[in-house]
């Protein structure tokens, strides 16, 4: 049984080691704002825990998360997870299963959000409130509370209308677990992942919706965010000017 022991004893001591050379490596790029439930590999985030560089976030079916990257504010929901990186603009996440709400109200600052082989990035105006989820690898759904956003998928590009829901069937989808991960604006990202095709129609639960030369699906918002998950984005809406040095 000794060398079992001593086997544990070196795992541990090797993922002690190995946690801040990995911090090292990666830069800080935002804080753990509120969190129930939520983890990066194996460690459990706590509010004003620090986010690094390539961090992959999984939150537990009953969590939750709210981040701040630089000056965007996140949010996911209950069975989510997401990759989040520095961008030459902003933030860049990679949701990768799940729901995330995202909110800015700085001009001076874009972010990106790649949902498999779909990029939405805000239009100009400020603020940009809106929510994300990826409902299945071919089915995607965005939800535009205030602003103006582009959806590119392919070389299709949409103009996303402030209280409109839009329902998205990309051509492919993408299928990336490495973790840590590789922002999808990285060279090297490419190479490492792949695409698969999601078929003649896109599908929800096996049910086709509706076919893939319709990439995007207009239907008007009939359902609301949760209250309080509102409520806590629209407070960030009012702050933009809050740093990292601030909390």
């Amino acid at each position: 049984m000794n060398w079992i022991f001593k086997s544990v004893s070196v795992g541990a001591m090797m993922g002690s080691l190995a946690a801040p050379l990995y911090r090292a490596q990666n830069p800080t790029i935002g804080v753990v704002l509120d969190v129930d439930s939520a983890h990066v590999s194996n460690r459990l985030l706590a509010s004003g825990t620090s986010l690094y560089s390539a961090d992959v976030v999984k939150t537990e079916s009953q969590g939750h998360v709210q981040l701040r990257v630089r000056q965007t504010r996140l949010q996911l929901a209950g069975q989510s997870e997401a990759a989040f990186f520095p961008g030459a603009n902003g933030a860049v996440t990679e949701l990768r299963q799940g729901t995330m709400v995202v909110a800015l109200n700085t001009a001076s600052e874009s972010f990106e959000v790649f949902v498999s082989d779909v990029r939405i990035i805000p239009k100009n105006e400020r603020p940009v409130l809106a929510e994300v989820t990826m409902k299945a690898p071919c089915d995607f759904q965005i939800k535009v509370m205030h602003g103006y956003l582009e959806a590119a998928v392919a070389k299709e590009t949409k103009t996303l209308d402030q209280g409109h829901t839009y329902d998205v069937a990309p051509e492919f989808y993408i299928n990336d677990t490495r973790n840590p991960a590789i922002s999808p604006d990285a060279p090297e990202y490419h190479p490492g992942h792949q695409h698969n095709t999601c078929g003649p129609v896109a599908k929800s639960g096996g049910q086709p919706r509706f076919p893939r030369k319709k990439r995007f699906a207009e239907v008007v918002v009939t359902a609301a965010i949760g209250v309080g998950t509102i409520l806590v984005l629209r407070e960030a809406l009012e702050s933009p000017r809050q740093t990292l040095a601030d909390s």
